[in-house]
């Protein structure tokens, strides 16, 4: 294989990732397969389903003809194993003794390859046509709905009804991926992929949390993680499959408003169900490096939840410059407070996100606040966790620094 053969054959190969898994860039420029054929796929809003049914048959033919393009390509481009001639005595490589042998079985490999590659741009409009026959009765996905028909193999109704749905406007659609979407109607909880749709109706459906997955973003800030959980839509309906819905533990909370099936968790599985969640971890990861502040022990509980005791104490220890280093004006200067601990650590967490924008939420811990209570300006690096005064330091004064 000489370098022009083997770099076209890693442009076909980026060329099938393409099409197969169109990246952000190509989307947003139109060049994917449902953007390229929206005149002949029609409106998914007004005909939901069988514009997906047209989606389907048309992602598994185009895909279908990729492997014969590619042996086509090569032939006209590189004739290589039309004419292969016999190898020179000299140029034996005398670590691969049967050289003949091996050059037989890759023509052999390479044939029954293209054979199969035709015998799929065959098949596949072939199936096409059977699914389309009687009205796309044949089709995976009108099989499907089919389970859900009061009348023994009806599906129209059902077709109907998801269209209807779809075109409301309080429905939930997130794009998992670049080639599936998970969409929660009034009554429906679908996904799309390549080659079909799968659906599950709210009534008579459970959904459990698998898994969950934290992933480091950043190597350098271990706080910049994402988490991905996998959820189980297991349809009690007769004849119709389980399906997995694997979303960012941020967007859980959204579908778990939207459908009206509770969606179960068991107890060994830990996330972060919202943005103020994942916040309040990396809120409290960074006040357990700020020095402590050694304070009386007390009996009160939380001001704010009334269940933790109060474990931090707001006490200014900030320099009182940007990242940069330089110096802020007056007004943006953090200043002491003198309010007694109050607060558990959760709750002041809580209540810094919340006086925060989602402009900034990116920078949240750059950001100040003020006090719940005398209303002090204060930074995350002003918030201390609490060490109680035993009795040999009684008698030093409350509020010494023992980092």
């Amino acid at each position: 294989m000489d370098e022009s053969e083997l770099l076209f054959n890693l442009f076909y190969f980026l060329f099938c990732m393409v099409i197969i898994y169109p990246p952000e860039e190509f989307q947003r420029l139109g060049f994917t397969i449902e953007q390229l054929f929206a005149r002949f796929l029609g409106d998914e809003y007004l005909d939901f389903v069988g514009y997906h049914l047209r989606r389907t048959s048309l992602n598994l033919f185009v895909h279908s003809c990729l492997p014969f393009s590619y042996f086509l390509i090569h032939r006209l481009k590189f004739s290589v194993f039309a004419t292969q001639e016999p190898l020179e005595d000299s140029e034996l490589d005398p670590d691969f003794p049967m050289p003949q042998e091996a050059v037989a079985f890759k023509t052999l490999t390479w044939k029954t390859a293209q054979r199969f590659s035709v015998l799929a741009v065959l098949a596949v409009p072939a199936l096409i046509f059977n699914w389309h026959q009687q009205n796309w009765k044949r089709h995976p996905i009108n099989k499907t709905l089919s389970k859900y028909s009061n009348s023994q193999g009806s599906y129209s109704a059902v077709s109907r009804d998801i269209s209807t749905e779809f075109r409301r406007p309080d429905i939930y659609k997130k794009k998992l991926n670049s080639i599936s979407t998970v969409i929660a109607t009034e009554n429906w909880i679908i996904k799309t992929t390549l080659y079909n749709v799968h659906f599950a109706h709210q009534s008579n459906t459970a959904l459990s949390v698998a898994k969950a997955e934290t992933y480091n973003i950043s190597h350098h800030d271990q706080n910049d993680t994402l988490q991905m959980i996998s959820i189980i839509v297991r349809p009690m309906r007769q004849g119709v499959g389980d399906f997995h819905i694997r979303i960012n533990a941020l967007e859980f909370r959204n579908l778990e408003d939207r459908v009206r099936r509770p969606i179960s968790i068991p107890s060994n599985i830990q996330f972060h169900r919202n943005v103020i969640d994942r916040f309040v971890d990396v809120f409290k990861a960074q006040v357990a490096l700020n020095p402590l502040f050694r304070s009386d022990a007390t009996t009160d509980k939380c001001f704010a939840c009334m269940l933790n005791e109060p474990n931090t104490k707001i006490n200014k220890q900030c320099a009182d410059v940007d990242r940069n280093g330089v110096p802020l004006a007056e007004d943006a200067c953090c200043s002491n407070c003198y309010c007694r601990p109050m607060w558990c650590v959760e709750c002041l967490a809580r209540w810094f996100a919340a006086r925060q924008t989602d402009v900034d939420r990116e920078r949240w811990l750059e950001q100040k606040c003020t006090c719940p209570m005398c209303r002090a300006k204060f930074c995350v690096l002003d918030v201390s966790y609490i060490r109680e005064t035993d009795m040999t330091s009684a008698t030093q004064p409350s509020g010494t620094d023992v980092s």
